[in-house]
């Protein structure tokens, strides 16, 4: 849109921005606001030079955020923005890396669509923040709110269990075991009843993971050179606990993963299920347990068959015996 001046001097004039509002007298002390000016160009053809706006345009921002592992980065959904006044001059797509310092990523199209970011290895697993800025032909500016998402995950991290506790059916948590010495599964005798072995990661599993599920994960195990059955069979389950809880705790046996059979004195990395991993996202805390399982690896929660005679329980060192006993590998692509 041309210029529009007008003259304050002999030979000079100011100009008119859009922002401010031009009139006309139609009376002796009475006037009009003009929203629109235009200048004759030809015997009925007319040209607009002046348009009165003083709001910016209108719609905009960030839709939905979502992680494109083909890219890698993400697909930024955008939503359309207009202005019924002056028009849409410009529309961007800004990007900060701390929701403070701006800047524009690309010019998108009014109509709202989507935009492909590509994250770089240096920012996997860091937080972004997008947002939107349409502009009007009269300068009015519209921000929207920022949107933040993480990146996901790159690379191998380890998880040193923060602490660890057993269980018994008829006897609630083992006060043996103090938090040192070693964590059961299987049945030990009718004083605790069947051992539940619990490790707790708390919160950290949830500050590696940034809400994506692992590609593959592993955690070590190391029975215990003494005690308990020569050899029995267990399973991996999940929970969402920081800590030990006061009562019974709540297992989640859907999307275990199934152990092995595993001699004393041995240590023995267990590959993690895609059912068990899937837990990581969806869980604040992310918690792995041992249950009793029979031969075929199904958690029963007794194991009859797991031992040919006597207690069928399994004894496995704790992360303060073990330094990697209940560690989990969790990898990300």
């Amino acid at each position: 849109m041309a210029g529009t001046y007008i003259q304050t001097g002999a030979s000079t004039y100011t100009q008119i921005s859009g922002t401010k509002g031009i009139y006309a007298q139609t009376g002796a002390s009475t006037y009009t606001q003009v929203k629109q000016a235009y200048v004759q160009t030809g015997a009925s053809t007319y040209t607009l030079v002046y348009q009165y706006d003083n709001t910016g345009p209108t719609g905009g921002g960030i839709s939905s955020i979502s992680w494109n592992q083909a890219l890698p980065g993400f697909t930024v959904n955008y939503a359309a923005t207009s202005d019924s006044e002056s028009g849409v001059a410009s529309y961007d797509l800004q990007y900060s890396a701390d929701n403070s310092a701006w800047s524009t990523v690309s010019a998108i199209s009014t109509a709202g669509s989507s935009y492909s970011y590509t994250v770089t290895s240096g920012n996997r697993g860091n937080l972004h923040y997008f947002r939107t800025v349409a502009v009007d032909n009269a300068g009015n500016t519209t921000t929207s709110a920022s949107s933040s998402i993480y990146a996901k995950p790159l690379g191998t991290f380890y998880i040193t269990a923060s602490g660890h506790g057993t269980y018994g059916s008829s006897g609630g948590w083992r006060s043996d075991l103090d938090n040192v010495g070693s964590i059961f599964t299987g049945w030990i005798g009718s004083t605790y009843g069947y051992q539940y072995g619990h490790w707790f990661y708390g919160t950290s599993v949830a500050a590696v993971a940034k809400g994506y599920t692992p590609d593959s994960g592993i955690i070590r195990t190391y029975r215990s050179s003494a005690d308990g059955c020569t050899s029995g069979w267990f399973g991996f389950g999940t929970h969402n606990y920081g800590s030990q809880p006061a009562g019974a705790p709540a297992n989640d046996t859907t999307y275990f993963t199934k152990g092995q059979s595993q001699a004393v004195g041995a240590g023995k990395d267990y590959t993690l299920s895609a059912a068990t991993l899937g837990r990581i996202p969806v869980y604040s805390n992310f918690g792995i347990f041992m249950y009793p399982a029979d031969s075929n690896g199904t958690l029963d929660g007794t194991a009859s068959t797991s031992c040919a005679t006597g207690s069928t329980y399994r004894k496995f060192d704790s992360p303060f015996v073990d330094s990697i006993s209940g560690r989990l590998t969790l990898t990300f692509n």
